[in-house]
C-alpha cells in the first residue's frame, strides 16, 4: 500500500513538474473565413449572371456549355461543377430571374465552403424560391436575398 502511495505522489509529481502551459486554441478568424469563402465563390456566382445574360441574348443551353472546360482537375473541379449547374439552371428554371438564382448560387457556395456539406440543387427547392420570387419580387433587393438565404440554411443537406 505504502508503494502505491509513492507511486501516484511520483506520477502526479511528474506531471506537474513535467506539465507545459496549454497552448492558446484560437478559432479562425470569421472574417477572414468569409473573405476565402468569397474568393472561392466569385466563380460559381459570377457564373450565374452569365448564364442569364447570355440566355437573354438568345444562346443555348447546349452553346453555353460548350464554353466551359471538359475535364477540370482538383479545385476547379467544383468550380466548373456549379458553373455547370448555373447554366442548367439558368434554362431549365427561366421563370426563376436571374437575382434569385445569384442568391441561391451565393448562399450555395457560401454554405458548402464553410460546413463542407452539399446544398440541394436549385431543383430540390425551386418551389420555395419561387415563393421568395413572389413575395418580395424578381429584381435584386436585399429581403429577396435573404428569403433565398434562409430557404437555403433550412434545406437538407445532399450526403
Amino acid at each position: 500500500m505504502k508503494n502505491v502511495s509513492y507511486f501516484i505522489f511520483a506520477t502526479g509529481f511528474c506531471v506537474v513538474a513535467h506539465a507545459q502551459a496549454p497552448e492558446p486554441w484560437l478559432l479562425p478568424d470569421p472574417i477572414a473565413l468569409t473573405e476565402a469563402s468569397n474568393a472561392l465563390c466569385i466563380d460559381q456566382v459570377k457564373s450565374t449572371l452569365v448564364a442569364g445574360a447570355l440566355r437573354a441574348e438568345g444562346r443555348s443551353k447546349a452553346e453555353v456549355l460548350a464554353l466551359l472546360p471538359e475535364s477540370p482537375k482538383g479545385m476547379l473541379l467544383r468550380v466548373v461543377s456549379a458553373m455547370r449547374e448555373s447554366v442548367e439552371d439558368a434554362f431549365d428554371f427561366p421563370e426563376l430571374s436571374i437575382h434569385a438564382q445569384f442568391s441561391y448560387r451565393s448562399e450555395a457556395c457560401f454554405r458548402e465552403t464553410l460546413s463542407g456539406v452539399r446544398v440541394p440543387r436549385l431543383a430540390a427547392i425551386r418551389t420555395q424560391v419561387e415563393k421568395c420570387q413572389q413575395v418580395h419580387g424578381t429584381e435584386k433587393s436585399n429581403e429577396l436575398f435573404k428569403c433565398v438565404e434562409t430557404v437555403v440554411r433550412n434545406a437538407e443537406p445532399q450526403l
